[in-house]
This record gives structure tokens, C-alpha cells and sequence, in this order.
């Protein structure tokens, strides 16, 4: 019985500011059980609570400023897609503006490296500014729209009942900063790596502070098999953060999805790069001009004996991943170890 006010309790001051919370949980607890007998059954608890109606709904009678552009019914929702779409669209915004300042830099014959450094930085920053600034602006129209016209009142029209309550969450709370980082951190080393295969980003080769080759960094060898995997890897990130999000605790299925995407995009990594002929000719031989010492990894490059290199990173990207595995287990055991105290 107490499992039910409870969390009919919890599912109402979720949509309270945190500072009115206390309050209204004290209030409503009391005014839940006055209107129960002394020994009241499970079906008289829930009859209590589904006359008491939706706790999106019931909130709106407590909040103490309850004027709002987004009502209350769907302000968590819109936070959510905020956060959520924001730091995405930011940092796509940033990408798209280093790309657009590196080909304005490109197009200028021998323009000084701190130029072209604040060049990218310009761009960059403005870009991105512009991106979450647009994706505020529209998320809220779209918002707004939708609430006036109704098309958010289709499922709350439904008569509300006891079983439409949450479970109860235990364990430590996914941030959804997390899952978020990911996918930016995923979608900008891929980015990354493609644009420089498709020679967008076009490595520089600098000597006294001033740019003296554009050369393709990778082979097309190396670019045709890239962009399958990158494409991979990137949907493997985005299933599962995008489950981590929706679960928000270290679930099975948000566990088993993050075993499968550090498994498998470890593993087409080190396929890749484990492959012939990673570097594109035309950077062999411009390093080939140069004199590099025994222990340069540039030396290594420039005579194509890149099998230690190779080695190195394959061995990071070993390490990386068994870390990664190691933290998805310790934190999927500490969830259920948390429901079993509960439960």
C-alpha cells in the first residue's frame, strides 16, 4: 500500500521545481492518507489515487508560478529534448565551421598557422553558438504548436489508472550528459577520420610557422574500408545511448547493448587499422624530402615500414576497450546489487 502513495507521491513532485518539492511531498502524503481508513486495502488505495487523477495533473494545482509558455504536462519532456539536442546540434554547428574555415584557410596561399588557427577558432564558435541558438528557438515553436493545437492531448485524454505509474527507479541515475558526450565524442573521431580521408581536412605539413603542403593524410585503401565502419560504429553509439537515455540505470538491456557496441566497434577498429598501406602515397613522399631521426614515428611513416605503428594503436584500442568493458560490468553490478537490497 505505502509502495503506492509513494510513488504516486514521487510521480507528482517530479514535475515541481526541486525547491518547492518538500513541501508539497509532506502536504500531499498527508492529504492521501486522511482520505484513506485506518486499514485500507490495496483496491482502496488505488481508487484514492486514480480519483486523485494524473500526476502531471495534479501538479499543475501545487506549483506555486503555474503560468508557463510549455505547461507543465510536457516542460519535462522539453528539457529533456533540450539537453538532449542542444550540445549535439552545438558541437555539428563547430564541426561544420572548422570544416568551413579550414577550406577558407586552404584557399589562401601560405597563410601563417596562428592565422589559420584563428581562423578555425572564428568560425568554429560562431557556428556553433548559431546551431544551439536555432535549435533552442525551433524545439520551442515546435513545442508550443503542438501543445496548442492538441497534439500532445492524444495518450492524456485517456482515462488515468494506477498502472500507468512509473516503476520505481533505483540505483545511480545515467546523466544524460553521458550518453550525450558519446555520441558527440563518436560522431567528431569519425567525422574527423572520413574528412580526412575524403581529403576535406587535408593534413599540414608545416616548417618555420608556415604551411607548405596540403597532402591526403589516408590511402583510398584505407577510406574504402572507413567509411563502412565508421558508419557502424556510429550506429552502434547512438543504440546505445540512445537506450541509456530512455532507461536512465544501468538496465540489462542498456549493459548487454554496451558490451555489443564496445565488442564490435573495438573490433572493426582493429581491423582497419591493422590493414596495408594506411597512409596515402602523396604524404610518403613529402615526407621522403625530409630527414627524420631513427626514432621519429615520422621516419617510420616516410619509409612504410608502419607495422609497429600499427601495432601501438591496435594495442590502445585493446586497452581502451577492455576499460570500457570492465566499467559496464562493475556499474551493472552495482545496479543489481541495489535492487536485490531493495527488493
Amino acid at each position: 500500500m505505502k509502495n503506492w502513495v509513494d510513488r504516486y507521491v514521487a510521480a507528482v513532485i517530479n514535475h515541481l521545481p526541486e525547491n518547492e518539492q518538500d513541501e508539497v511531498k509532506q502536504e500531499l502524503t498527508g492529504n492521501i492518507y486522511d482520505m484513506l481508513p485506518d486499514d485500507p486495502s490495496e483496491e482502496e488505495v488505488k481508487q484514492v489515487l486514480e480519483r486523485m487523477g494524473a500526476p502531471e495533473v495534479l501538479a499543475e494545482e501545487y506549483r506555486q508560478n503555474p503560468r508557463y509558455l510549455i505547461s507543465p504536462k510536457v516542460y519535462n519532456d522539453y528539457l529533456r529534448l533540450l539537453k538532449l539536442l542542444v550540445p549535439i546540434m552545438a558541437i555539428i554547428g563547430a564541426i561544420a565551421g572548422i570544416i568551413d574555415g579550414g577550406v577558407e584557410a586552404f584557399q589562401t596561399n601560405r597563410i601563417q598557422i596562428s592565422e589559420g588557427i584563428q581562423l578555425l577558432t572564428r568560425t568554429s564558435i560562431s557556428n556553433a553558438l548559431s546551431a544551439a541558438m536555432q535549435t533552442l528557438i525551433w524545439v520551442t515553436i515546435g513545442y508550443v504548436i503542438a501543445e496548442r493545437t492538441g497534439m500532445l492531448d492524444s495518450n492524456r485524454k485517456k482515462k488515468w489508472t494506477v498502472k500507468n505509474l512509473p516503476e520505481p527507479l533505483t540505483g545511480k541515475v545515467i546523466p544524460i550528459s553521458d550518453p550525450v558526450a558519446e555520441i558527440i565524442a563518436t560522431c567528431f573521431f569519425c567525422g574527423f577520420l572520413v574528412l580526412e580521408a575524403l581529403g576535406k581536412l587535408p593534413f599540414m605539413f608545416s616548417t618555420s610557422g608556415t604551411i607548405n603542403g596540403h597532402v591526403p593524410l589516408f590511402s583510398h585503401q584505407f577510406a574504402s574500408r572507413l567509411f563502412p565502419i565508421a558508419l557502424v560504429c556510429i550506429l552502434l553509439t547512438l543504440v546505445s545511448c540512445g537506450q541509456k537515455i530512455v532507461d536512465r540505470r544501468w538496465t540489462k538491456r542498456v549493459s548487454l547493448l554496451a558490451v555489443l557496441d564496445s565488442l564490435l566497434s573495438g573490433a572493426l577498429w582493429i581491423f582497419l587499422f591493422s590493414q596495408r598501406n594506411i597512409f596515402s602515397s602523396e604524404l610518403i613522399d613529402l615526407l621522403q624530402e625530409q630527414t627524420w631521426s631513427d626514432g621519429d614515428i615520422l621516419h617510420y611513416i616516410s619509409t612504410g615500414d608502419t607495422q609497429a605503428i600499427q601495432w601501438i594503436i591496435c594495442g590502445l584500442i585493446v586497452l581502451v576497450t577492455v576499460i570500457e568493458l570492465i566499467s559496464i560490468l562493475s556499474k551493472t553490478a552495482k545496479q543489481r546489487s541495489m535492487q536485490a537490497t531493495i527488493v
